[in-house]
């Protein structure tokens, strides 16, 4: 992807309803995310600046595709307790195409679930789309 494919997909993730900055995001301008300690859970950046309405996350970084799929986690399961079901990961499938899905438990049988197929190029697409589809 290019440089320009990562700052639109940066810009499809802010537009999700359910997009909000946590600590340890970078921006595409190279800023992390120190706290989000504050009475209203606002994140800040470097010397205690609030983001801009125009940064993007950096979701070619590790530790910012990790915050969006806890967001997505959120957005899907907000009541799972560690170790319940469902437990929604990333996969890939054979034609390295990446999806989002759920491991369910039906009837004591785990079961995968889609949330969004695989059929995107990258991990962070997959999780974008799959935060843009949350309820």
């Amino acid at each position: 992807m290019t440089d320009q494919d990562w700052t639109e997909l940066g810009r499809r993730a802010v537009a999700c309803r359910r997009f909000r900055w946590r600590r340890g995001m970078s921006t595409i301008c190279g800023l992390v995310a120190q706290s989000n300690d504050d009475a209203n859970g606002r994140v800040y950046f470097g010397q205690w600046v609030e983001p801009h309405p125009d940064w993007l996350p950096d979701l070619r970084d590790p530790a910012t595709l990790g915050c969006l799929l806890a967001l997505v986690r959120e957005a899907v399961e907000p009541e799972r307790a560690p170790g319940d079901w469902p437990m929604v990961c990333t996969y890939q499938n054979a034609a390295k195409k990446w999806g989002v899905g759920a491991w369910l438990n039906e009837s004591g049988k785990a079961t995968f679930a889609a949330l969004v197929l695989p059929t995107y190029d990258t991990e962070a697409a997959a999780l974008v789309a799959a935060l843009g589809s949350a309820p």
